[in-house]
């Protein structure tokens, strides 16, 4: 079973990156390639069960559900149950911790999933890189600490 992964160093407390990445509904503030992002059936966006269904920018649909969040160790976990990858049975999860000689946030951004080993490194470059490394930058880009003059 492959798996992917991207990291990120965040200078901002991790409860404010926590407060802003557990949006399940928030990819398309750090996704270019997401141009929507729907709850189905009204569905709060922290219930455990609740589905997205986000309309990627070529118009493709992907489907993904919640099946975990921990407010605690800022972590939440998603299942992919309909899209044009070719991979399956493909869980997600995003985390954020404490830096502790900072006080900053380390991010980072995991996968497994199951594929054909001839796509493997494909897929890898796809999630850790395209999409995984390119969310992260613009989650890290939303708390560039401002640097006031003297």
């Amino acid at each position: 079973m492959p798996r992917s992964f991207a990291s990120a160093v965040i200078d901002a407390p991790p409860s404010v990156v926590w407060d802003f990445v557990k949006n399940f509904n928030g990819t398309p503030l750090y996704l270019d390639l997401v141009a929507e992002s729907v709850i189905t059936d009204g569905q709060s966006v922290d219930l455990l069960g609740c589905e997205r269904v986000i309309t990627l920018t070529d118009g493709r649909v992907v489907k993904e559900t919640l099946v975990a969040r921990d407010d605690i160790a800022r972590s939440l976990t998603y299942h992919l149950t309909e899209g044009p990858f070719p991979f399956s049975n493909y869980y997600s999860t995003m985390r954020v911790t404490l830096i502790s000689d900072t006080g900053g946030s380390f991010v980072d951004w995991s996968s497994v999933y199951d594929c054909d080993a001839v796509d493997a490194e494909a897929n890898d470059h796809l999630l850790a890189d395209q999409i995984y490394g390119a969310g992260l930058s613009q989650i890290k880009s939303r708390f560039v600490p401002t640097r006031t003059h003297a």
